[in-house]
């Protein structure tokens, strides 16, 4: 019986020590950050130091943080990499139609001409930032054991032309932003607007269809079109019966009476991006002691 055991015991020791063979052995990782073209600066700082952060606390590991800024603008070169260490780095990008995100873990060994990758989906940013340091522990495992969805025996020059066409299909997919950006579903600027100081909020359905709900406790149906002879702006216009409420900014009197026989208020308004919509507002403006239809400039941001 006590052979029996010391047999049991010998065995769940060495493999004990064959599955924690990885973590037995340092590891010096040359951190370089984050490339995305979805995030603004404080979810850039703030995702990039969390990987940091949470690289540092890994035991084993000793890293160096080689970031010029939390956002590199591209893909790193391979010559900026060392043949002393592992270069890692994350790219993240987002799925505008349902909103999901896609990060793809970068492990860079230029001594032995590799790059490992790993790509993981989340269902919403906030995951992201959620997920614990044992689960890049076991993402950084699979990269360096190499058992991830891509390992690439390549030399230095085609890291450099993989660079390169990126860098390519990246202007030129921005180029094509720019001249179709009219072609954006109006499903895409669904939700909740802010922009301005007498409007309590504005929301935008999916349809085309929408409201405005005033400071003042109005609401309003509204109607939103892309532009057919501007590309990227849309038409947003006011689709119920005038009421004086529509009108905050002119006096009650005044609003009273402009408002039986008032022309639909229309917002014209060029996407900057899905949220971002500047332009003007078309709608009655106090003149002296009457009013009459005027322009002022607006700036709609997505909450």
């Amino acid at each position: 019986m006590k052979k029996k055991c010391k047999i049991i015991t010998t065995i769940f020791i060495f493999l004990f020590i064959l599955s924690s063979k990885l973590w037995t052995q340092n590891y010096y990782i040359h951190y370089y950050g984050i490339v995305s073209n979805n995030l603004d600066s404080n979810m850039a700082k703030m995702t990039s130091d969390l990987y940091f952060t949470q690289l540092s606390e890994i035991n084993n590991f000793s890293v160096e943080d080689k970031r010029e800024s939390p956002l590199l603008e591209k893909i790193p070169d391979i010559e900026t990499f060392s043949e002393n260490s592992l270069s890692f780095f994350v790219s993240i990008s987002k799925n505008e139609i349902d909103d999901s995100w896609l990060v793809t873990f970068h492990m860079i060994d230029k001594k032995n001409n590799e790059e490992h990758i790993k790509k993981k989906h989340y269902a919403s940013f906030y995951k992201i930032l959620m997920e614990s340091k044992n689960e890049l522990k076991e993402t950084i495992k699979q990269l360096i054991e190499n058992d991830n969805e891509s390992s690439i025996q390549i030399t230095t020059q085609k890291i450099q032309e993989k660079n390169q066409n990126k860098q390519k299909e990246n202007a030129k997919d921005n180029n094509i932003e720019e001249k179709h950006q009219k072609s954006i579903p109006l499903e895409n600027l669904s939700g909740t607007w802010k922009g301005e100081e007498n409007i309590d909020k504005i929301v935008i359905l999916r349809g085309g269809r929408g409201f405005v709900i005033f400071n003042n406790g109005a609401s309003m149906n509204i109607q939103i079109k892309n532009s057919t002879s501007v590309p990227n702006q849309i038409i947003v216009t006011q689709n119920s019966k005038s009421n004086a409420s529509f009108f905050p900014e002119l006096p009650r009197n005044i609003a009273l009476q402009a408002a039986v026989q008032a022309e639909p208020i229309q917002w014209i308004l060029n996407i900057n991006d899905e949220n971002t919509l500047k332009g003007i507002k078309q709608t009655l403006l106090l003149e002296g002691d009457n009013c009459k239809k005027g322009e002022i400039p607006v700036e709609w941001n997505k909450q």
